[in-house]
């Protein structure tokens, strides 16, 4: 699997030309971005352009100053010793060295450089002899996709996916500078939905004293942010889209804030305990009616529910019909009673978090399928071992779909009649086969034959479909003889609803 690590949590310092052509300009470009780096701590990186203006530009246009662009490129020109320098200098300032090739030739300066990235600029996003040679770098790619419409950008995903580059896309909106209202950020969502395996970054031109669209691009999603910045003097004035140092220092602490705004620790929903005492204090307790003698069943005539609810009070939310009462209670007292965890309150708690990882994988299943619950130590140990077994299709071919829950495994076990294949669709999945253990992506296949000894496992949970010849009853022989002895219906539950 490709590392794409370098690329995911990277604000990007645009210099473009901003160094005016002058390096000790560009020097002082990149100290000032090199002390808001430290300041934030942030993983960083400027950006420089290359251009050989000698092959670039066509001859007959290298000294004209009616064609767009020609001027600009030929009044900041700096020579190759001179890059040398800044990349140096970018380093030296504990930050990364990237920069968009627009030719050929600069790829290989870009590799005598040594870049640590290279980006491709969304006017070269279609220029397939020039991706061709940056695909053959491996360097990690950024590829900006201004004006390229959902199906031109499908042609680069393929085209760097088939290459087997370590790569990630960036939104953008080629104006500049960009209007609020044309910035289309919800075409992130689609972006990270389409391409979910590669980091999906934001490149923007808006007004550089902005500081929604940085806010709304964390929540969206957003890996890799990247701006045009620059240093204004008493000879030298930004464009509508640079940002000043002090603009800049604001765009990044706006970043920090919102990451730290949404981030949540290990994919886990953290739930403090200040959250849990507010709560706690505005729930309903259980409180009983009348006089209630030790051993007596209570049901819901027998209580009524008010706040407050004391520790250790049994909550409204906890009572069901049939509570045991393990002491006497008067009139009015509060119930201070343990919930019992019932073999049936188990399965509605799993089936609850199947459905909930099939919504996040996107997976519907339809209405014809046959759920099983596959406990091979009782339900009491689900979670630790089995799995949820759907079948859609059990004819001369058969379909099903495995959930395994989050550190969930199930145990070695063979088949003599059945051969079947996995293809993981969600997650992460360890499968052993004959003692050989292999990890599973997203898209993975794993074909076991009759006879192979095999088990599997998720860490953070996995969804894969299971292909296979018919489903037979009672054609899985565990390793352990405990498993084998039990009935059927002893480590199976089959729902034919949930």
């Amino acid at each position: 699997m490709i590392d794409n690590s370098i690329l995911k949590d990277l604000i990007i310092f645009e210099m473009a030309n901003s160094h005016q052509g002058s390096l000790e300009h560009g020097i002082n470009i990149i100290k000032k971005m090199g002390k808001i780096t430290r300041k934030y701590n942030i993983k960083s990186a400027v950006k420089l352009q290359y251009r050989n203006l000698d092959n670039f530009i066509h001859p007959s246009f290298l000294n004209r100053d009616d064609v767009k662009h020609v001027p600009r490129f030929m009044s900041t020109r700096l020579s190759r010793e001179e890059f040398n320098t800044l990349v140096q200098v970018i380093r030296d300032e504990g930050m990364i060295a990237i920069s968009t090739p627009f030719d050929e030739d600069s790829v290989e300066l870009c590799l005598d450089q040594g870049l640590d990235i290279i980006k491709v600029a969304s006017c070269s996003a279609m220029d397939w002899p020039l991706l061709e040679v940056i695909a053959k770098t491996k360097k990690p790619i950024i590829i900006s996709t201004g004006g390229l419409s959902l199906s031109d950008i499908d042609k680069v995903y393929n085209f760097f996916t088939h290459r087997e580059c370590n790569f990630a896309i960036m939104h953008c909106v080629a104006s500049y500078p960009a209007p609020a209202e044309q910035l289309q950020l919800d075409f992130i969502d689609k972006l990270k939905k389409r391409y979910r395996d590669i980091p999906i970054g934001y490149s923007g031109h808006e007004d550089p004293t902005d500081t929604m669209v940085p806010t709304v691009s964390v929540a969206k999603g957003v890996e890799i942010f990247e701006r045009h910045v620059g240093l204004p003097t008493e000879n030298i004035s930004l464009n509508a889209y640079s940002m000043n140092p002090e603009q800049t220092d604001k765009w990044v602490e706006t970043i920090q804030l919102a990451r730290k705004m949404c981030k949540v620790p290990n994919d886990i929903k953290y739930i403090s305990q200040d959250e849990v005492d507010s709560l706690n204090s505005l729930k309903r307790g259980v409180y009983v009616k009348r006089v209630i003698n030790k051993g007596e069943v209570l049901n819901r005539e027998d209580v009524f529910f008010a706040m407050p609810c004391a520790d250790g009070q049994m909550t409204s939310g906890e009572f069901t019909d049939g509570t045991i009462a393990t002491r006497d209670y008067k009139e009015l007292d509060a119930v201070y009673e343990i919930k019992k965890i019932s073999d049936v309150s188990i399965v509605r708690s799993v089936i609850h978090d199947a459905k909930g990882m099939l919504y996040e994988a996107g997976i519907t299943l339809g209405p014809d399928f046959e759920v099983e619950l596959s406990h091979h130590y009782g339900m009491k140990h689900f979670r630790k071992i089995g799995a949820i077994i759907v079948t859609v299709v059990n004819r001369e071919y058969c379909k099903k779909l495995i959930i395994v829950l989050p550190g969930q495994k199930n145990p070695i076990h063979f088949h003599k009649e059945k051969e079947e294949t996995f293809q993981l669709l969600y997650g992460d999945l360890d499968i052993t086969i004959n003692g050989e253990q292999r990890s599973l992506n997203p898209g993975d296949l794993q074909t076991i034959i009759r006879g192979q000894k095999h088990s599997f496992s998720s860490i953070g949970g996995a969804i894969f479909e299971e292909i296979s010849t018919t489903h037979v009853r009672n054609d899985s022989y565990y390793e352990d003889e405990m498993i084998n002895k039990l009935d059927p219906m002893e480590r199976k539950t089959i729902l034919s609803d949930w």
